[in-house]
């Protein structure tokens, strides 16, 4: 969830369905107004009717997509992990990404960059330094060490613990977890290499989902604070993050079908689209075609990505 939040401070200083929804109240027409112009009428019937075929294909849409599932028996109580990933621009490939599991199958303990000449440019590398303590590194072509994590893990397999490292083994960041009865993160703080307190943020649920993220400066300050909403079927559908007056500096929308996600789109603080990413599955879902777009439309990136399934 840290990085979650991360992420849409990123999003804000980048600029990138809001959370509150207004409702209006319908007017009665006035019995002293004109009524209205057989030209006019027409051209509201013409939108009547094209709004009402762009629902009946909307709701073709998802009936075709549940028929899929039925013919593929496919569950969506999965979650796809990569095996192998091909990023794309301008319809070029630009890198390849090569995923090996060990025993933990949903976390690579090695991934594999390649150049468009297949040439190997950086690896992932995660090692078991401990029972509970693992150790994530950075390489570059070389395997000289770019950065490094050593991260620990309490009894029930969650992290407690994350340490960043640059290459000369110098001590950047700490990131310490601590987790409530239910083994949900309660709190989150970060720390410089000098062990100095940055920020703490602390999380509140409802029926079991976090709906709100609280971020404090060290002195124990509201700083901004995070909305979470979901669907009925526990799907995180909107994320947004205000500052400590209430104003909203991005938001992040997800759009699911059967329990997978097809569409995420980023806003900024004028709630105008910044970027966006579509998802397309086929061959049984085990193929994921992520395409990034700018706001306006224009293709930014491709993510090509062969997967596996496996029960979330």
């Amino acid at each position: 969830m840290a990085k979650r939040l991360a992420w849409l401070l990123i999003a804000a200083c980048l600029i990138i369905t809001a959370c509150t929804t207004t409702t209006v109240q319908k007017k009665e027409p006035s019995t002293l107004a004109p009524s209205t112009p057989p030209k006019e009428q027409s051209k509201k019937e013409t939108k009547k009717e094209a709004k009402k075929q762009s629902k009946e294909k909307e709701i073709d849409s998802e009936k075709e997509q549940e028929q899929q599932t039925a013919e593929t028996g496919i569950k969506f109580t999965k979650t796809h992990v990569p095996l192998k990933e091909i990023k794309k621009e301008n319809g070029h490939t630009v890198s390849t990404s090569v995923y090996t599991y060990g025993q933990d199958k949903l976390n690579p303990e090695r991934i594999e960059i390649y150049d468009i000449h297949n040439e190997l440019i950086e690896q992932v590398v995660t090692e078991k330094i401990e029972v509970r303590t693992e150790r994530k590194r950075y390489l570059d072509k070389d395997n000289n060490i770019i950065r490094y994590y050593v991260i620990n893990k309490n009894a029930a397999g969650k992290i407690s613990e994350q340490l960043l490292f640059n290459g000369s083994n110098k001590l950047i960041a700490i990131e310490e977890y601590e987790y409530n009865e239910s083994g949900r993160t309660a709190e989150w703080r970060v720390y410089n290499g000098n062990k100095t307190l940055l920020s703490y943020n602390i999380y509140t649920y409802k029926n079991g989902r976090n709906t709100r993220v609280d971020s404090y400066n060290p002195n124990g300050i509201l700083s901004e604070y995070f909305i979470n909403e979901y669907d009925k079927n526990g799907n995180l559908i909107c994320e947004s993050a205000y500052d400590n007056d209430d104003n909203l500096l991005a938001q992040h929308r997800s759009t699911f079908r059967n329990g997978l996600i097809y569409r995420e789109e980023f806003q900024g603080e004028d709630k105008q689209l910044q970027w966006y990413i579509t998802y397309t599955y086929s061959e049984q879902y085990l193929k994921v075609l992520k395409t990034t777009f700018s706001g306006d439309g224009r293709e930014l990136e491709q993510l090509e990505q062969s997967c596996i399934l496996y029960e979330r």
